[in-house]
């Protein structure tokens, strides 16, 4: 059984991971002006790459490679689909279609918990059900305006619903791993596979390649600043994932509208409101009292 001191630490990871998540819509947003989604998805997870080879050299044994077992590759192929090919590319192409309210809603669903459930076996009980639906409150409190529009959904929501299916996929297949490959190595497969996976889809689709007339400082920086979150991403998830419950884990990636009302008053003075604060309370709660049970 491992050390309090590791599931500790990745519990730290996964709150890390959720303020990470929290700011990667705004490379989405700049780059989708210029390219579509499949290349600027294959861009940032590209940068990723070269990245991610320059920050964990040290850490990268390229010997292991021959000794990778063909059910492993199998895995770090499917984690790698789920999560970039299908999961963030979905979920870019739904942010331009989708209400902003729904998709807050679609994002809180216990969707990795529940995934959890069916592939780790772990145990739902009615005490964890009970703080899953807590923390749904406080992301609900937080970040939808219109309640009205919650379940009007069209062809954007049902994106967004499937992308968060496919990445919540991503994270808990994390635990099927062997012991073989460290997260330095895995991460950095996974940037190589997806990369390839979403280059070919472009190719396929008969999309060309980004014209150079796009390559703006803005552009370049932006797609920098998304390698580098992309890096801590992917890094994070394989480690939080290896080291906690994917019940548990659930209820911390919430905590991602916390990390956004808390930028917003650092870079813009925002302050929060009276709902935002409760609703707040109620994410702590829930992820306190999951931690408790699970301890």
């Amino acid at each position: 059984m491992q050390g309090k001191s590791e599931r500790e630490k990745g519990i730290i990871a996964v709150i890390v991971l959720s303020a990470v998540i929290a700011s990667m819509g705004l490379f989405a947003r700049v780059l989708g002006t210029k390219f579509t989604p499949l290349q600027q998805v294959y861009l940032r997870i590209g940068a990723a790459f070269i990245l991610s080879i320059v920050l964990f050299y040290k850490n990268l044994d390229f010997g292991k490679l021959k000794r990778v077992s063909m059910n492993e590759w199998a895995l770090l192929v499917v984690r790698s689909a789920a999560t970039y090919l299908l999961g963030v590319t979905l979920f870019s192409i739904s942010v331009g279609m989708a209400k902003i309210s729904t998709i807050s809603f679609i994002g809180a669903l216990p969707i990795v918990a529940l995934l959890g459930v069916l592939i780790l076996k772990e145990k739902l009980t009615a005490q964890k059900l009970i703080y899953l639906i807590v923390g749904l409150a406080g992301v609900l409190l937080i970040s939808v305006q219109d309640y009205s529009n919650i379940f009007s959904w069209g062809t954007g929501e049902i994106l967004a619903l499937i992308s968060s299916i496919f990445l919540s996929l991503g994270f808990v297949l994390r635990r099927k791993h062997g012991n073989l490959l460290n997260n330095y190595e895995m991460s950095t497969l996974m940037f190589f596979i997806s990369t390839t996976l979403l280059i070919a889809t472009s190719f396929m689709l008969h999309e060309e390649l980004p014209s150079i007339t796009t390559w703006s400082t803005l552009i370049i920086t932006t797609v920098i600043g998304a390698g580098i979150a992309n890096v801590a991403y992917l890094f994070l998830s394989n480690y939080g994932f290896q080291k906690i419950e994917a019940v548990l884990a659930n209820n911390l990636l919430i905590i991602s509208p916390l990390f956004a009302i808390t930028l917003g008053l650092l870079f813009y003075k925002e302050l929060p409101t009276l709902k935002e604060l409760m609703g707040g309370a109620l994410i702590i709660f829930s992820a306190y009292g999951m931690n408790k049970i699970l301890d």
